[in-house]
């Protein structure tokens, strides 16, 4: 195999990794996520509605209800990590790329 092959492999294994997290995160999923959690069940608005005219002390943390598992694993969270670095130094690269196309442009 050679370096060229190897090279090329690994980029192309990046670069699908970089599309399908940025599919996720313009699809909207994880702030549907964020959305489920402040949500309270009818029977739990009561019960805090009680609470406030009974004058005791409140935490929110009472009144959810957590119905979403974590599937996370070091895995998933090496491969989020990765992700995140190379759209970092993608989006680096790619702004000096239109930023010297820009100064060409101009003089």
């Amino acid at each position: 195999m050679s370096k060229k092959f190897l090279i090329k492999t690994i980029f192309g294994i990046f670069f699908v990794a970089f599309v399908i997290s940025y599919v996720i995160g313009e699809s909207g999923y994880y702030e549907y996520e964020l959305a489920n959690k402040k949500y309270l069940t009818e029977e739990e608005m009561k019960k805090f509605e009680e609470d406030v005219r009974n004058g005791e002390d409140i935490d929110l943390k009472d009144y959810t209800v957590e119905t979403r598992k974590d599937y996370t694993n070091k895995f998933t969270n090496a491969v989020t990590n990765t992700s995140l670095t190379i759209n970092k130094y993608l989006k680096k690269s790619i702004e000096s790329v239109f930023g010297l196309l820009n100064k060409m442009i101009e003089e």
